[in-house]
């Protein structure tokens, strides 16, 4: 197979629009010369079919390019259409990644996690580690994977709500998020302190 671009006679940093034109000069001419007699006609259908299958590959690039530029990264996309609840969306604009490497294999199963299937996403999951094993997001997210899987009670439908939260395989915390949830936690120890002390107070004086 050609490359797409010399199939069209341009280069990949063409513009957009530019290769649309001569896609559809070519596809144009080939139609037309398909129809001539003999070996004429033969190779202009070949042409034609070439041509179809450059555009394919081309728009494919246009599309990736685009998303890149839209979203800040081609899994950008990915994580908008499954933060929509777009789950087709999220899975169309996965497989149009073409390499498919740890951090493919985690949205796979966080897609798989969202439809309830829970046995496939673990088992991309553990692909993910596989692929890259120092990842400490793939390790906490299949750890409480198991922990649902193991747990006859858990509802996954709710494992994002209120408390929930915690026990999500993809609620994942930064440091950052971390060390505010610990701060939070020490002021509430110190207001329940406070509001023991202010009632036993009280009480003495009863």
């Amino acid at each position: 197979m050609k490359n797409p671009y010399d199939v069209l006679g341009m280069s990949a940093d063409s513009q957009p629009e530019d290769l649309q034109a001569r896609y559809e000069e070519l596809k144009r001419r080939y139609s037309e010369e398909r129809f001539s007699e003999g070996e004429a006609g033969a190779e202009a259908a070949r042409n034609l079919s070439e041509l179809e299958t450059a555009w394919q590959l081309i728009q494919q690039d246009l599309r990736r390019a685009e998303t890149t530029s839209k979203y800040g990264g081609e899994y950008g996309l990915v994580e908008n259409k499954i933060s929509g609840g777009d789950l087709d969306g999220a899975q169309s604009a996965l497989d149009e990644i073409a390499t498919h490497d740890g951090k493919w294999h985690y949205y796979q199963s966080i897609i798989f996690y969202k439809r309830d299937w829970l046995s496939e996403s673990r088992a991309q999951l553990v692909i993910a580690i596989k692929m890259d094993p120092n990842n400490a997001k793939y390790q906490e997210a299949l750890r409480k994977m198991d922990g649902i899987i193991g747990n006859a009670k858990a509802d996954p439908n709710n494992m994002n709500n209120g408390q929930g939260a915690a026990q999500d395989p993809y609620y994942y915390n930064s440091p950052e998020q971390q060390a505010a949830q610990s701060a939070n936690a020490c002021a509430n120890c110190v207001l329940c302190y406070c509001c023991t002390e202010t009632c036993c107070a009280s009480m003495r004086w009863c």
